[in-house]
This record gives structure tokens, C-alpha cells and sequence, in this order.
């Protein structure tokens, strides 16, 4: 099951997968520029079609659906991208290789990036791993630094780390947020997909419900004590 999330964990669109037919049941057929797109883009440019506000939004996912196609597709329809990427998704910018930047020489938190003409920052940064991210919403700086720690002082240690990584970890985690109180679980493909429509109905009346209660400025009921 493929979804769309906002922050705060409220579920907007899904796309359930089984196959090449998985996109024909949506709501909202592919376009002649979408169909030359590879599938996992093809995904992700559906779930935004259905925006309300696309111009207005920005999406963040992780390099399973990263690629420069996507990221360009979705900056021609003016709608903003960030999310890390695998290396062979991400054409040829002048970058350092992964291997030049897991040398030890290399410390860690250090930072290459590119933009190119039409506006699509390429970085990549040294942490644990080398990670690989595309933007069109966030730019490098302002560097900051994290605590990360430290195997050889055992210990958290201040790490580099530019504008557009924070951004990416601060605001992809929607989906997770969903996820962390779906409560039904089972081996039954049919009983998962049934409980799951259950669920996010329920967890998205839950997230309206707090929306509502800090909206009023009233303490929300814990979700355990509602009954059904």
C-alpha cells in the first residue's frame, strides 16, 4: 500500500500495488508525460495530483521513489521535492564519488553539493554512510551541526550537517506517525487490507481530533480512553 501523509500522520491518498494494473483503480488516470515515467515516480506523481495545494506543498520521501525524473516532473507542476536518493537515480553532478567520501581521510560531515540550471541542489553528506539527497525545496546552508556519536570516543560529538538533511529528517515521518497506532495485525492478506481501511479512518478522525483540541486550545482525551 502506497500513501500520501501529511506531517502530522493524516493519510490523504493511497494506491494499493498488485502489479502492472496498480494504478488503473485510481481515481485519477495517468497523463501521456506521467506514462514515461518509471514506476515508483509514476506512484508519487499520482498521490500529488490528488493535492488540494500542490504549489503550496512540499514532499519528502525516501530514495525507494528518489530519482532525477521524478524530481524534475514534479518541479515542472511547480510543486516542491526533497528526499534522499540512491546513487545511480541521480544522473552524473559534479560530485565526489561514494568511495572518495567514505575514505577515512575524509571526516565525517562533510558536504558536496551541486545545483543545476534549472534549480535542483544535488548534495552529499558524510555521516555513518554516505547520503545522497535531491531538492527543489531547501537549499545546503545555513550549516549547522548535530550530536552524533562517536565510536572511537564513545561519546556524542558535534557533526556538520547542511539545511536540507534537517529539513529532510524534521518533516518525513507522516506515514510512521500513522503507523504507530494501527493496531490490527494478521497473517490474512484479505483481514490486513480490511483492518487497515478500519484503522486510518479511525487514526485520521484521531489527528482531526487533535487538530481540533489545539485549535480550541483544550487538552485532547487519550486515545485508550474512547470506546467502540
Amino acid at each position: 500500500m502506497f500513501a500520501r501523509a501529511s506531517e502530522d500522520g493524516f493519510i490523504h491518498d493511497m494506491v494499493l500495488y498488485y502489479g502492472k494494473t496498480t494504478l488503473e483503480a485510481h481515481d485519477v488516470p495517468l497523463k501521456p508525460e506521467q506514462e514515461g515515467l518509471g514506476a515508483t515516480s509514476q506512484i508519487v506523481s499520482v498521490l500529488a495530483s490528488t493535492m488540494s495545494f500542490p504549489t503550496t506543498t512540499a514532499i519528502f520521501a525516501d530514495s525507494f521513489f528518489t530519482s532525477l525524473e521524478l524530481v524534475r516532473y514534479l518541479q515542472d507542476h511547480n510543486c516542491r521535492y526533497t528526499g534522499t536518493a540512491r546513487d545511480n537515480r541521480i544522473g552524473k553532478p559534479q560530485l565526489g564519488t561514494i568511495k572518495e567520501m567514505e575514505k577515512k581521510a575524509v571526516p565525517r560531515g562533510t558536504c558536496y553539493y551541486v545545483t543545476s540550471d534549472d534549480g535542483i541542489l544535488a548534495v552529499r553528506w558524510k555521516d555513518n554512510k554516505t547520503v545522497i539527497l535531491l531538492s527543489t525545496d531547501m537549499g545546503e546552508g545555513p550549516m549547522s551541526t548535530v550530536l552524533k556519536y562517536c565510536s572511537e570516543s564513545k561519546k556524542r560529538e558535534p557533526v556538520g550537517c547542511p539545511a536540507v538533511t534537517r529539513s529532510y529528517k524534521a518533516n518525513l515521518g507522516g506515514i510512521d506517525k500513522s503507523h504507530q497506532v494501527l493496531p490490527m495485525k494478521s497473517n490474512r492478506r484479505y483481514l490486513r487490507l480490511f483492518a487497515y481501511v478500519i484503522d486510518v479512518s479511525l487514526t485520521n478522525a484521531w489527528v482531526v481530533y487533535k487538530r481540533d483540541c489545539k485549535a480550541l486550545g483544550v487538552k485532547c482525551q487519550p486515545l485508550k480512553d474512547f470506546k467502540l
